[in-house]
């Protein structure tokens, strides 16, 4: 794993976090898109503020509290795709 310091750590939290407010406040593909990027970035750079591990895989890996943001934001990223996709097709062109 990457391993980053604490500050970056918490600047991509804070990025998948502002991610997830956009998904809610104005669902779009290009927010969807940034949340699953951040979601998935934060599994890998998250090593700093892990937390508790939750449960172990190997000596050396396991899942830890903060890996379930990453499932959090992949969720709201399919949630958000989905009323997007249900908008278009929603709307009829008028003519």
């Amino acid at each position: 794993m990457p391993t980053t310091d604490p500050f970056h750590a918490l600047v991509l939290m804070n990025a998948v976090f502002a991610s997830a407010a956009w998904c809610l406040a104005r669902p779009s593909w290009p927010a969807a898109t940034s949340l699953s990027v951040a979601s998935i970035l934060w599994l890998f750079f998250n090593t700093p503020i892990e937390g508790a591990v939750l449960y172990v895989v190997d000596a050396d890996t396991g899942v830890t509290e903060s890996d379930f943001i990453t499932v959090a934001g992949l969720v709201l990223a399919a949630v958000t795709i989905a009323r997007v996709r249900r908008g278009q097709r929603g709307s009829s062109p008028t003519m």
